[in-house]
């Protein structure tokens, strides 16, 4: 979900989320609030079938040629959402870094659980970690400055330590069955590699997945994000960037 306005969105990769989910295929995944579906389209690719729902028209129009369908919805309005779903149930839900863009998590989370096949439905459940080191850092120094990515994107509306994910989880009805993260070691670099995705002659460029695209990112993901992950394992509470949960 975007933002109105000038907002400088890239696309990137859960990979955590990723690494949870497998191998897993032939299953029936809607993804609330997907964006442009960079994650969920491996999903797909793996032989999932994935429907989307998201409110902006162009991010639709972009998942729409990634993945098996997009509801144009507004997570805000759920009862208008399920009307367009028709009753329709699936084996995955999944809430990849969206929760914390409203204003309550726990309704809206609450309000698309029927949608969940049962027995056997699983919820995966992705947030961003207050408690990172940079951020713990900075409101230190007195510091709680807003930017266009990261824990303080300004576009984030409520801030989860792992205790208090697991709260919100465990206030609708959600077991957690397995969890993981990514790491935030090395994260508060990744601002300053948007803007080197985004510099250009006349300005920003218009293709969010420049980001992905670029051979830093790249060399990231094969040298420095394993390793960071490890490290990160050891204490998560202070060195996760992202923490993902699947519950049932």
């Amino acid at each position: 979900m975007l933002e109105r306005g000038g907002y400088a969105y890239l696309e990137d990769e859960n990979l955590g989320l990723l690494r949870l989910w497998g191998t897993r295929t032939g299953l029936r995944v809607l993804d609330l609030g997907c964006g442009f579906a960079t994650t969920t389209a491996r999903l797909q690719r793996l032989g999932n079938e994935v429907t989307g729902v998201e409110s902006s028209p162009r991010a639709a129009a972009t998942a729409a040629g990634r993945i098996a369908r997009v509801v144009e919805g507004d997570l805000l309005r759920p009862a208008e959402v399920l009307a367009r779903l028709r009753g329709e149930t699936f084996d995955v839900l999944v809430f990849a870094d969206v929760l914390e863009h409203l204003p309550w998590p726990a309704e809206t989370l609450a309000a698309f659980l029927p949608l969940l096949r049962r027995p056997g439905g699983h919820v995966i459940v992705s947030l961003p970690n207050v408690g990172l080191w940079s951020v713990r850092l900075a409101h230190l120094l007195g510091r709680w400055n807003y930017e266009d990515t990261g824990v303080l994107d300004r576009t984030h509306l409520r801030f989860f330590t792992e205790r208090t994910a697991r709260d919100l989880l465990a206030s609708v009805g959600l077991r957690v069955v397995e969890s993981t993260i990514n790491p935030g070691i090395a994260r508060p670099a990744v601002p300053v590699l948007k803007r080197l995705a985004f510099a250009g002659p006349s300005g920003p460029p218009q293709d969010p997945a420049a980001l992905l695209k670029s051979r830093s990112y790249r060399a990231y993901v094969r040298a420095v994000h394993p390793l960071e992950r490890a490290v990160a394992t050891l204490w998560p509470g202070m060195l996760a960037f992202q923490m993902i949960f699947e519950a049932e």
